[in-house]
């Protein structure tokens, strides 16, 4: 896996192809569980790039975006409103 961080311009066009992305998880007033993560972590190894709607307030959709990248060391690309978008390399194939 690449560990460099992306370019703005790398940022930029992923945000662009994430748009048309219907959300892969919704995360509601449980928060993150163990299970939502191992959901999370599922997804970005078969897709790479996934959007997540989240339901809840603006402190708190921060908060999980950065543990979301943290524990599952991919990159927050940005988001809008209550959506964010995350990308993670994926893995080469044997």
């Amino acid at each position: 896996m690449n560990n460099e961080p992306l370019t703005s311009a790398e940022k930029k066009e992923l945000r662009g192809i994430g748009q048309r992305l219907k959300p892969h998880v919704h995360i509601g007033k449980q928060g993150l569980s163990e299970s939502v993560l191992a959901e999370l972590d599922t997804a970005l190894i078969k897709n790479g790039l996934i959007k997540i709607r989240f339901e809840a307030e603006r402190e708190a959709i921060k908060n999980y975006c950065s543990e979301i990248s943290s524990k599952l060391e991919c990159e927050y690309v940005g988001g809008v409103g209550k959506v964010g978008i995350f990308f993670r390399d994926m893995p080469e194939k044997a």
